[in-house]
């Protein structure tokens, strides 16, 4: 295995944002984990909404997005 280190320089080198990674590693697995289940929970929540938004006719949804 090689040097951290310079696996990380060339990670922010080709652009990768590692301050997302200290951030969560700040944080408590309970704290980690809340956040995950409300992330989780939008996710599947915008899936309802696409599954319903799909299921009406078309001319209702596109109304509905002009608002």
């Amino acid at each position: 295995m090689g040097d951290p280190m310079t696996a990380i320089l060339e990670a922010e080198r080709a652009g990768f944002d590692s301050s997302l990674i200290e951030e969560s590693l700040a944080l408590s697995h309970e704290q980690r984990a809340v956040l995950h289940q409300r992330a989780l929970d939008l996710a599947l929540e915008m899936e309802r909404a696409g599954r319903v938004m799909r299921e009406q006719p078309q001319s209702i949804a596109a109304t509905s997005l002009r608002r």
